[in-house]
């Protein structure tokens, strides 16, 4: 009954950190919560995977996509940095985050952390994102089961903070998706 981070590639922290110490030294972050904070005061925290899914697809044809790390000023979570691969397959920042997916992303970090206690055997710690319904969730991905606690804000019908079994999230994400476009339709604006 452990949780498993992986470590992200030393090239993903790094990019993360000079993203983060750019941005913050060139006063290009004006948030409440960011603009107290010194650029050496930022630390980044808790390193996730992050991958990605379509609705109505099974949670194994998820696919990573970037590393996220909390970015705390002390121990208050204050911003999400991320990293992705280019083109090239170098790790390179890619954003700050600041809204409330911040909060929410810390909060699900910590009832994963509780919610690992009742499972049985390990678990690595995930996010998984459906950009269709605008879902963050942690993902505690085991080798018999497999949960998905929600980052707050949530899609409609579902519980911030709630620990639901995969199966039984991606089937309530897959009923509230919007109907995915044929390729001949053409109110895409395109």
């Amino acid at each position: 009954m452990t949780l498993q981070s992986p470590q992200p590639p030393e090239p993903s922290r790094a990019a993360a950190e000079a993203g983060v110490q750019l941005l913050a030294g060139l006063g290009r972050v004006r948030t409440a919560t960011l603009l107290p904070a010194a650029p050496d005061d930022l630390r980044l925290a808790d390193p996730v995977q992050m991958y990605a899914l379509a609705p109505g697809a099974p949670l194994a044809s998820a696919t990573p996509v970037a590393w996220r790390y909390l970015v705390r000023h002390g121990e208050e979570p204050v911003a999400l940095a991320e990293t992705v691969r280019d083109a090239a397959g170098e790790h390179v920042f890619s954003q700050l985050n600041y809204g409330p997916f911040v909060a929410g992303t810390a909060a699900a970090l910590d009832t994963a952390a509780g919610a690992d206690a009742a499972r049985q055997g390990d678990a690595e710690v995930r996010l998984l994102h459906v950009p269709a319904v605008h879902l963050i969730a942690v993902w505690l991905h085991g080798d018999r089961s497999d949960l998905l606690v929600p980052a707050a804000p949530v899609p409609a019908g579902l519980d911030a903070g709630r620990a639901y079994p995969a199966d039984d999230l991606l089937e309530r994400v897959a009923a509230a998706a919007p109907p995915a476009l044929d390729a001949d339709d053409d109110r895409g604006g395109g």
